[in-house]
């Protein structure tokens, strides 16, 4: 160590050494300056100033390295080579340039490193290749150990400067950086100078191309001009690019949805943009940089007319701002500010101690999710509970009853009519009618009492209770509200409910079956008692329903297994006995159970929509049956009422005559009055279609049901038929007789042919006959059979 502080202060001159020592600090301060704004600079832009960097600093070691030359004074320095000395400038720079660049591209410790030793290597060689420059009578010899640890100073010093220029943008890093740089270059100067020993040799020739102490003076001038340029130069962009990026934080700040501040580690306010104000109600002069965070947290509060009262205020506002509430795993604050504000408050620690706070605004997310929340659980129109939220409601209070040894009902209503309010007034009336329903059986709810609407035009009722008087009161209070009409603009409406009753524990122990029995209870209501009426749960309800659905299913596939058929019934023209007609009428011999009526198993299958199905399977093999028959005998097809709702039902017939060929005027359609009444416009105007392609029709079991003289009058039938019940009993009830009259004296007078069915016996023929009827048909004249496609009978 006393070699190198003798090579210092012995063999160099000081004022020297120090000149060399400031040009040193200001190329490698240019060089954290220039390192930094390649950081934050793009591809392009980082290479441009890396670039610059290592110029910068390889002109710099090598100023610093030939002025510290121009102060040592061995007393035989001649000059410097040219050739090597320009070779040691470029070796600096290349060398520098390099190893900036592997250290700016990646920070991983690997590449540092090499960056280190880059950089390190290169004011190594750039010095032993200077000094392989000097030319004097004599040569040099080098202490080994001396260069090894020159070697060492070299590059020891640059992997910290790299970092602490890389990582961070604080000032106190960016001179540590430059002095450590500094240090590395000095010290390796001067200890490679303590290794240094010069051999004279008297009489030793030295080249001619040479540059003279003068002239290194000059470029080592020219060098430290340059230095400085850059070092101006890149202060200045380095100022300039700072101004921009505050304009375009001031931007992007001011800009932001959320609300931000800054705190330092003494949480003081170091920034804040001008969404914090707007959420706080607060000026920019309320709330400056400097503040504490317990001011701000106090003008906060002030800001949304608050005071702060008590000893927690403070503890809560401090949670807030700087988010010490919020963990990794429970994420941000959620902090309700009064009844109008509701903010979602994240912070992140920052290196130095202090932290950042995001103040997010979810007011109206909060109100959006808790509208999705109760339109999840509640119905749009109604605003009751829906059948998601009810069955939530029935599982609560089912367990509720069983600890306290309650009962829970549930009621099921289904509005009768409400489908005819739709299609004749309109949906918003139908809607209407519903919400003012929905408004009734609100009001009429006690305690442990709750309505829900389950969808279309069905609600639901339930109840906790312990008596049957109980139970009883309740549902009078919900069939009140159907006791009066509902008022609406233009007209009023009167609608009645069929209901069902199920309660728990008697009718079922879970909630399914409670509510599967309830709506048992309420189709037993709407099918069997009659409108408007309510129904009791029973366990045959039960067993009847999976007849019914077992029905239902195998009905789907009795056209594939081929277990229809269609018999037979002839027609005869009682004028003079000619067979006029037969009427199709549908058998199923079911494969397991036999032969099931069309009573049982028809209703079920226009409930399921399979009639329309079966429907076209009849029209098409009596169609084809009818077209292998000799003459014009017509044959008569039922239609249900449920297919005489279809839209294109005079398309189907249609397609059906086409693809078997026979004539439109030999096929007879049969329908009843009560098939027209459900929507009397739509279905007139079916069955004009119809009649346009030469189709007749036939008015069926004229005399029961909706039976009325408006329809006739509406549409011109081409045929009337008296139902059986009346000619069967015609013999014993004098007001049979009366009607059979009265039916075939209105067909006289409408000039419509009339045809009595159910003939069984010989009187009851020979009273048709001479009370003038047009055709019979029954087991007298003939029993249904099947397909009469050879031999047609011509008399009776």
């Amino acid at each position: 160590m006393f070699d190198l502080y003798y090579c210092i202060t012995g063999d160099h001159d000081i004022r020297l050494v120090a000149l060399a020592a400031l040009v040193c600090l200001v190329s490698t301060a240019s060089a954290v300056l220039l390192l930094r704004q390649a950081r934050l600079s793009g591809l392009r832009g980082r290479a441009h100033w890396t670039i610059v960097a290592g110029v910068t600093t390889g002109l710099g070691i090598w100023t610093t390295h030939f002025v510290a030359m121009l102060g040592y004074d061995p007393g035989i320095v001649v000059g410097y080579d040219l050739a090597r000395t320009v070779v040691s400038l470029v070796i600096a720079m290349a060398l520098t340039t390099a190893g900036f660049f592997a250290a700016v591209q990646r920070r991983s410790r690997f590449r540092r490193a090499a960056a280190a030793v880059m950089v390190g290597g290169g004011i190594a060689t750039m010095h032993y290749v200077g000094m392989s420059a000097v030319e004097f009578p004599g040569t040099f010899s080098w202490r080994t150990g001396y260069v090894a640890l020159s070697l060492l100073f070299a590059v020891l010093p640059i992997y910290p400067a790299l970092a602490l220029t890389l990582d961070g943008g604080r000032f106190w890093r960016g001179a540590a950086a430059a002095g450590l740089m500094t240090l590395a270059i000095v010290l390796l100067h001067f200890t490679a100078m303590t290794a240094l020993q010069v051999v004279p040799i008297p009489g030793d020739d030295v080249p001619g191309m040479l540059l003279s102490s003068g002239t290194m003076s000059v470029s080592l001038a020219a060098g430290a001009i340059g230095i400085l340029l850059l070092t101006c130069a890149a202060v200045l962009v380095t100022r300039r690019t700072q101004a921009a990026l505050r304009v375009q934080l001031d931007l992007a700040l001011s800009n932001m949805h959320q609300g931000l501040c800054l705190f330092d580690r003494n949480e003081r306010l170091i920034l804040r943009n001008q969404r914090f104000l707007d959420l706080w109600n607060l000026a920019a002069d309320d709330c400056a940089p400097g503040l504490t965070l317990r001011d701000v947290a106090f003008i906060a509060m002030r800001g949304r007319g608050a005071t702060p009262r008590g000893d927690d205020w403070y503890a809560r506002m401090h949670g807030m701002l700087s988010g010490s509430l919020a963990s990794p795993d429970s994420g941000p604050v959620i902090a309700e500010i009064g009844e109008q504000l509701v903010l979602s408050i994240a912070s992140r620690a920052l290196p130095d101690g202090g932290w950042v706070s995001t103040f997010d605004d979810i007011t109206e997310r909060r109100r959006s999710e808790e509208k999705i929340a109760f339109l999840a659980m509640h119905d749009s129109l109604t605003g009751l509970p829906n059948r998601a939220r009810f069955n939530l409601w029935l599982d609560f209070e089912l367990e509720r009853a069983e600890r306290g040894g309650q009962r829970l009902a549930v009621i099921v209503m289904d509005l009768d009519g409400f489908k005819e309010i739709n299609d004749t007034h309109g949906h918003a009336a139908g809607d209407a009618l519903l919400a003012a329903l929905a408004a009734r059986l609100g009001t009429a709810l006690g305690e442990g009492e709750v309505i829900a609407r389950l969808g279309g035009d069905e609600f639901a009722a339930a109840k906790t209770f312990t008596s049957d008087a109980e139970l009883e009161a309740f549902v009078t209070r919900l069939e009140s509200c159907f006791a009066d009409p509902f008022a609406s603009r233009d007209s009023s409406f009167l609608v009645g409910a069929s209901i069902g009753v199920a309660a728990w524990p008697a009718d079922g122990g879970d909630r399914e079956t409670i509510l599967n029995n309830a709506d048992l209870a309420m189709y037993r209501a709407k099918a069997s008692i009659g409108k408007a009426a309510t129904c009791y749960y029973q366990p045959g309800m039960d067993e009847a329903a999976r007849g019914r659905r077992q029905l239902a299913n195998d009905l789907r596939q009795a056209i594939d297994r081929d277990e229809f058929s269609l018999a037979y019934q002839p027609q005869h023209s009682l004028r003079d006995g000619a067979l006029s007609g037969y009427e199709a009428l549908l058998r199923w011999n079911h494969s397991a159970r036999g032969w099931i009526s069309p009573t049982e198993f028809i209703p079920v299958a226009e409930e399921t929509g399979e009639i329309f199905r079966i429907g076209q399977w009849v029209l098409r093999e009596a169609c084809a049956e009818a077209r292998r028959w000799p003459g014009d005998t017509k044959i008569a097809v039922n239609l249900s009422p449920v297919q005489l709702m279809q839209p294109d039902l005079a398309e189907r017939v249609t397609e059906i005559l086409l693809e078997t060929g026979l004539s439109p005027s030999r096929l007879e359609l049969e329908i009843t009055e009560s098939a027209i009444i459900g929507d009397k416009v739509r279905a007139l105007q079916v069955l004009r279609r119809i009649k346009a392609l030469g189709i007749s029709i036939a008015m069926d079991d004229f005399g029961t049901g909706y039976s009325s003289l408006d329809t006739l009058h509406s549409f011109p039938f081409d045929k009337i038929k008296i139902d059986k019940s009346f000619v069967l009993g015609s013999g014993e009830s004098p007001q049979a007789r009366a009607i059979i009259r009265a039916v075939l004296a209105l067909g006289q007078s409408l000039n419509v042919p009339v045809l009595a069915e159910g003939v069984e016996s010989a009187a009851q023929l020979q009273m048709l006959e001479s009370e003038g009827c047009d055709e019979v048909q029954g087991f007298y004249l003939g029993a249904p059979a099947g397909a009469p496609s050879k031999a047609i009978p011509q008399a009776a």
